[in-house]
């Protein structure tokens, strides 16, 4: 399966993090793990590349820009180059979460010295995607990482990392994009007059470059479209088709981000108002919001995410109108 975030050499923002890193490369002095964090959508996998392809062409440069046509970058397109190694869920074969058993490929793997006589590298894409297993096994790798090892963890969600690789990792935080920088990428990538209600696409992008390519597909918008509803307090959204929905589509994952996004626009709403009972519903709204986000972050750890789970999350929603 094609992978544009491999091939493509374009980081955009953030150029900090990667001044950062220029220089630890360039003296000598890297870190063996990184932990890329930020929400979806900023470049952080783009990053990582970016960083693996450079290091691995041996070269001292002013930027990390490595040409599409060089033979590191061919050899990591085609996932030939023997001493880089990527850890992502299988989704060929319909997995939602990275297997314990890639993780010991990934043992394996560290366990050769390099081909190439440099650094052994390897991009975890991403780090929620993990089971308790899967995570157990990475942390046994990271506690004593073996020598010219080299790690990009990605994580989209810093809630959910547990600090034990938290504490081995060197975090790098990467920022969101301001709603016009946001417009102006969308303007480059479509024209303005196929999208609907734009404005509405930039505030659900969240800073996201990512987001906001996504939220621009038609499937996404019919997922927008059903939030919008649920978020009605007289819908007459039917919440076990609902769920069925989001299993035949595949958006769990969008419909969860887009509909936090939504209760912390309503908490924003709420909290501009200044009345003690709008305080109360403020709590109220939190503590719904925590409890959703356990319920979901823990499916995913533990690969739980069934039928009645996910239509706990919808009630969850739903009741938030409620409160």
């Amino acid at each position: 399966m094609d992978n544009p975030v491999k091939e493509t050499s374009n980081f955009i923002g953030n150029n900090n993090i990667e001044e950062f890193m220029l220089n630890s490369i360039n003296a000598n002095k890297l870190h063996h793990a990184y932990l890329l964090s930020g929400i979806k959508g900023l470049g952080k996998a783009t990053f990582a590349y970016r960083c693996a392809k450079y290091i691995l062409s041996d070269t001292l440069k002013k930027n990390m820009n490595v040409d599409n046509s060089e033979k590191v970058s061919k050899l990591i397109e085609s996932d030939s180059h023997p001493d880089f190694i990527v850890l992502k869920k299988d989704i060929e074969n319909e997995k939602s979460l990275i297997e314990i058993d890639q993780v010991r490929d990934c043992i394996n793997f560290f366990n050769h010295t390099p081909i190439f006589g440099g650094y052994k590298i390897c991009i975890l894409d991403s780090l929620d995607e993990m089971n308790i297993n899967s995570t157990n096994a990475l942390l046994k790798i990271i506690e004593e990482p073996p020598k010219n090892s080299l790690f990009f963890i990605i994580s989209h969600n810093k809630d959910s990392i547990i600090p034990t690789i938290k504490s081995r990792c060197l975090n790098l935080q990467f920022r969101k994009f301001s709603n016009d920088v946001i417009e102006s990428f969308l303007k480059t990538k479509t024209s303005i007059d196929e999208v609907y209600d734009l404005k509405e696409i930039i505030d659900l992008s969240n800073g996201s470059f990512g987001k906001a390519l996504e939220l621009i597909k038609e499937d996404s918008q019919e997922i927008n479209l059903k939030i919008r509803k649920l978020f009605t307090e007289h819908s007459d959204e039917d919440l076990y088709e609902l769920e069925s929905f989001l299993r035949r589509s595949n958006k769990l994952d969008l419909f969860f981000e887009l509909s936090i996004i939504k209760i912390d626009k309503l908490i924003k709403e709420f909290a501009l108002k200044e009345h003690k009972y709008e305080n109360k519903k403020i709590d109220k709204f939190f503590h719904i919001r925590e409890k959703i986000q356990k319920i979901y972050y823990e499916g995913k750890k533990y690969n739980n995410l069934n039928n009645h789970i996910i239509l706990d999350l919808i009630l969850l929603i739903k009741k938030s109108l409620y409160i």
